[in-house]
């Protein structure tokens, strides 16, 4: 016997109040360091601390979380070398990196006069020879010609997991299947707010090639490595915006009692499974419309993804929801994006296809916001996350809203 309205919005409230309860009391884990200043800031540091380098810095042009600080960029406009600074969180030593273009000439150094101005007496080095010059690599040193370049800087490891990555690509290609195949009654709501995101997210490109540093590199002028972005990325929105019109999600209403436990499930996985690269489109002048766009994009991606595992899982029958638990799980034990990808693609293949992208996205929108609200400390990163939840606080409220019954005394005269 399927469970009342009354029951469903209290099962809803229950699991909503755990799951954010849970969210209030776990920690983050102890790998992922919290960001207490803007990547501005960090990179303002830099500039007062750090000597002139013999050449001229330029403007920054984009930067990356990296453990316990932030690695900023600075180019000029002629792009022929590419200045980097890692700047950690506690105030220590700056580590800083200069790269040139290969056919940038320099001078060609002895192994004894690099040593000698390296001051590295004694220490092995290897020489490498560019076009018109000769680099010098030392243990924590380099000198590109006679310009000292600086060392090593951290770098964030990269997990791949090609595997799970494919699973979530068949997903994909079976979801647009079926909405092909069976396409229901499409949704103008989502179509319209796919649209509406692609929008809000084409102007704002030019910022968000700041979160993309490793687009920028010596020999290439940054307008250059901006435009190549902005073209990638224009096509990519196009393709999605495709997407969203050819394949749109069905036609449903919010599932009101629901909503509020997928907010909350995401801002649990934004707790336990934060993306630090999140931080980097934060620290963007207008990184909240930017975020709150990614969200809604990538919750329809998941809404898709989730129709296609229902399907796939349909001739299961019974034992199908022994086989989305089963999947549930294997993702919260996976680390990193999967958490989400898990948390937002299974309950929405439990449920029916026009309440799947509701859920989806909500997962998605609480785990941007949950990410925030653990990482960004900053002042405008935390705004950011308040105002996230706030306005997803009042789409539920307005869904459960909707989805409550009139009074009999406030009920139409002709329905009574």
């Amino acid at each position: 016997m399927a469970a009342t309205p009354g029951v469903r919005l209290l099962l809803g409230g229950a699991a909503s109040v755990g799951l954010a309860a849970a969210a209030l009391v776990l920690p983050v884990p102890a790998r992922v360091a919290p960001a207490p200043e803007r990547p501005q800031d960090a990179a303002a540091r830099a500039e007062a601390t750090l000597p002139a380098l013999g050449v001229l810095w330029g403007r920054v042009r984009g930067w990356e979380r990296v453990g316990a600080g932030w690695t900023v960029s600075w180019q000029p406009t002629h792009g022929v070398w590419l200045v980097q600074a890692w700047v950690p969180d506690d105030g220590h030593e700056i580590r800083w990196r200069i790269e040139a273009a290969p056919w940038l000439p320099g001078t060609r150094l002895s192994a004894r006069a690099a040593r000698f101005l390296a001051q590295h007496e004694g220490e092995p080095a290897q020489a490498r020879e560019r076009l018109a010059r000769r680099d010098w690599l030392f243990p924590d040193d380099r000198l590109l010609g006679a310009l000292p370049a600086g060392g090593e800087l951290p770098a964030q490891p990269r997990a791949r997991w090609p595997i799970h990555e494919a699973l979530l690509a068949g997903f994909l290609l079976a979801g647009a299947a079926v909405r092909h195949l069976v396409p229901g009654s499409p949704s103008r709501v989502w179509r319209q707010a796919v649209g509406w995101s692609v929008a809000v997210l084409l102007p704002l490109l030019p910022g968000v090639a700041a979160a993309a540093p490793a687009a920028f590199g010596a020999g290439v002028r940054p307008w250059v490595a901006e435009l190549a972005f902005g073209a990638a990325a224009t096509m990519l929105l196009g393709v999605l915006l495709f997407g969203a019109q050819r394949f749109p999600a069905v036609a449903g209403s919010a599932p009101a009692a629901w909503l509020p436990a997928a907010l909350a499930a995401g801002l649990l996985a934004g707790r336990l499974a934060p993306a630090e690269w999140l931080l980097a489109l934060a620290g963007t002048p207008l990184g909240a419309p930017a975020l709150m766009s990614f969200a809604v994009i990538t919750g329809w991606l998941a809404g898709l993804a989730a129709d296609g595992v229902r399907e796939l899982l349909r001739f299961l029958r019974g034992a199908r929801p022994v086989a989305l638990a089963a999947l549930g799980v294997a993702g919260v034990a996976l680390p990193g994006p999967w958490l989400v990808a898990a948390a937002a693609v299974v309950p929405a293949a439990a449920v029916e296809r026009g309440k799947g992208t509701w859920l989806a996205t909500a997962v998605v929108w609480g785990w941007v916001a949950g990410t925030l609200w653990s990482l960004a400390w900053w002042e405008a990163g935390q705004l950011d996350a308040l105002a996230m939840l706030l306005l997803s606080a009042a789409v539920a409220a307005a869904a459960a809203l909707r989805a409550t019954p009139l009074p009999s005394a406030l009920a139409p005269a002709e329905e009574r």
